[in-house]
């Protein structure tokens, strides 16, 4: 600790050590901000990346079930438009 803060030295003393000790507390702060930035910026592209991945397989997998079953296929596709067009149907009536 400085005399100024120990309370000797004038006044002028004991605010330029507050003012270091705000300065140097204002360096850290913003050092582990940019960090933390850092880290969650690195996270997001992690995250990015293993949504690309798991798309790019649930559609190779969506592709090959729809050519093994293609009869399954058509019919849960006739079922989805039947169900969505009685929504539709339904919504006009109202």
């Amino acid at each position: 600790m400085t005399d100024a803060r120990r309370g000797g030295g004038n006044g002028g003393d004991a605010v330029r050590g507050v003012l270091e000790d705000v300065a140097q507390f204002g360096g850290r702060a913003r050092k582990a901000l940019d960090e933390t930035a850092h880290r969650a910026g690195e996270l997001a592209h992690d995250v990015a990346d293993e949504a690309v991945v798991r798309g790019r397989k649930a559609a190779k997998y969506a592709v090959r079930e729809v050519k093994e079953h293609p009869v399954t296929t058509i019919a849960i596709g006739a079922a989805v438009g039947v169900l969505v067009a009685a929504i539709i149907m339904r919504a006009k009536k109202d």
